[in-house]
């Protein structure tokens, strides 16, 4: 695929991957597409780092998945997992070369098996930051050249702020999405402690007490109780019989 081909396609996606509207696995996924298509290869794959500095394949297109997949040793030997520890790119692997087939033996052999002869790991950093890495095979021999790995290098180095945003807006909506929880079972909770106060007559404090002691003896969560004691579907007299029962 010629590079001019898809760039209105990439552009296009560009927007969408700094909003977080888009699953993240599937952005990632869409835009292994691209690298493949932009640099000439048959199949791409993006594979980000955990905490234990571990790479996962989050995303792929074509068909990567016995190569890089889980069912590999416990220490990885392969292209990518050296690129990610050293950091830097591995670029115009030739897979027919039998000094590839030392360093990568099993690696070099299923991708064989799979009809590529060329291979290429860029690393994907934010600042100095090692986030993951971009895998590309190709069944050609086509190089990447100089002008064509920095070129793969740039791709890989937007993929990392892509993986990175997403991850930082999907963190930023879950804590939201929290707090606007947290404060809707505080809400909730201060309705039933008047409600609970004015049937009872007495105190909002007081109410709470009998409310918690009831809670916390059925194991059940005050914003649950709470949310019963408004809408009418939990019989606060129940409540207070049980607590003058335990005097």
């Amino acid at each position: 695929m010629a590079r001019e081909e898809p760039l209105s396609q990439v552009w296009a996606d560009l927007p969408e991957a700094f909003t977080g509207e888009a699953d993240c696995a599937e952005l990632l996924g869409r835009w292994s597409g691209h690298c493949a298509g932009l640099l000439g290869a048959h199949a791409a794959a993006v594979l980000l780092a955990d905490a234990q500095h571990r790479l996962r394949v989050v995303a792929e297109f074509g068909d990567t998945a016995r190569l890089l997949g889980p069912d590999g040793p416990e220490e990885p030997c392969d292209p990518y997992a050296d690129c990610h520890r050293a950091g830097t790119a591995e670029t115009d692997i030739a897979l027919t070369d039998p000094r590839t087939a030392a360093r990568w033996p099993r690696f070099t052999a299923l991708a064989r098996d799979r009809g590529h002869i060329t291979a290429h790991a860029l690393p994907m950093r934010l600042r100095s930051r090692g986030v993951g890495v971009l895998a590309l095979l190709s069944g050609t021999a086509a190089p990447l050249g100089e002008q064509g790995g920095a070129f793969a290098r740039s791709l890989a180095d937007l993929l990392a702020v892509i993986a990175v945003q997403h991850k930082s807006l999907e963190r930023s909506h879950a804590e939201r999405t929290q707090l606007q929880r947290a404060l809707s079972s505080r809400v909730v909770i201060e309705q039933a402690k008047g409600m609970l106060a004015a049937r009872w007559a007495m105190s909002v404090d007081e109410a709470f007490t009998v409310f918690r002691a009831y809670a916390r003896a059925h194991r059940r969560r005050l914003s649950d109780l709470a949310r019963q004691v408004v809408d009418g579907t939990l019989d606060s007299g129940l409540v207070m019989e049980y607590f003058l029962n335990r005097r």
